[in-house]
């Protein structure tokens, strides 16, 4: 599915706006941009934003005691026009063929090139290995690296259909990656506990 469209590119980030409103994929999520006949550059969401699309004029309250919620954008349809949602992702890889290459890529994703949530299928065929999660805990932005590597486990457990074995994978790996900073492993194991 079709989820965004690249409106900004680098070797270490690409930021897209949004199709929906308030509606970008989920923080820690896998999306995939086609950039070439069976090449897809994978990312990892790590940041979402709705905002004004003049960046120097901010939103303001539009509810009142009888309309609030939905019913503001009921009430101003406009809100439509002039808000946007964009969501940022971490490159983390390139698939071919089926062949999964875990890493940065080569070269950034083209611009105003579309953005697709993943398949439980392909989610499941690039998180065989964890090396990604390197480049999580490496990224800049203003999520905190071991919340953003927790939110992906989390994403990549529900879409793996609640994979037991994957997840104490994950923590193992996280284990040792972490292995010298206590605070910041114990804020990962913590997050990805499963709700039982």
């Amino acid at each position: 599915m079709r989820v965004g469209e690249i409106v900004e590119s680098n070797s270490t980030g690409f930021v897209c706006e949004s199709y929906e409103l308030n509606r970008p994929p989920a923080l820690g999520s896998l999306v995939k941009v086609h950039v070439g006949e069976a090449r897809d550059l994978y990312g990892v969401v790590c940041y979402g934003e709705t905002g004004s699309l003049d960046p120097g004029r901010r939103a303001v309250r539009r509810s009142t005691d009888e309309v609030y919620d939905h019913q503001v954008y009921r009430e101003s349809p406009q809100l439509e026009h002039v808000l946007r949602t964009e969501f940022t992702s971490v490159p983390v890889g390139i698939v071919e063929r089926r062949i999964v290459v875990q890493g940065l890529p080569s070269l950034p994703p083209p611009l105003h090139f579309s953005v697709h949530t993943c398949s439980s299928e392909e989610t499941i065929l690039f998180t065989e290995n964890l090396y990604y999660f390197r480049l999580l805990l490496r990224a800049s932005g203003p999520v905190a690296v071991e919340q953003l590597l927790a939110a992906s486990v989390r994403e990549v457990y529900i879409e793996r259909g609640s994979d037991e074995e994957w997840l104490r994978e994950a923590a193992r790996e996280a284990a040792s990656l972490l292995k010298h900073d206590y605070d910041r492993l114990m804020a990962v194991l913590y997050a990805i506990q499963p709700v039982r």
